[in-house]
């Protein structure tokens, strides 16, 4: 995620649903995890960016985004929303 992020490539839902997870078949059982379904991501240095777009799955998408100010496009999407997301993805699986 985020070397995607810095490359310019914000995916903007992370969600249970767009997480997979697989145990490598080694001695480890080391498990690695996907970030998949870019399907709303937007491009930051594209001609017209989706940045203040609001997408993302409700029940896991940062505050600052649900609030009025966010809902009506005023705030941009940051990194740090998707990580609250991430932390909003953990707490519900845990």
């Amino acid at each position: 995620h985020y070397a995607l992020w810095n490359a310019g490539i914000h995916h903007r839902d992370v969600s249970p649903a767009n997480l997979m997870y697989y145990r490598r078949d080694d001695t480890n059982r080391t498990v690695v995890g996907v970030l998949n379904d870019y399907d709303l991501a937007s491009l930051a240095n594209g001609k017209s960016p989706l940045g203040n777009e609001r997408t993302g799955t409700i029940p896991f998408m940062a505050i600052d985004l649900l609030e009025p100010d966010g809902q009506d496009g005023k705030v941009k999407h940051l990194y740090r929303h998707d990580m609250e997301s991430f932390i909003w993805v953990f707490v519900w699986i845990c």
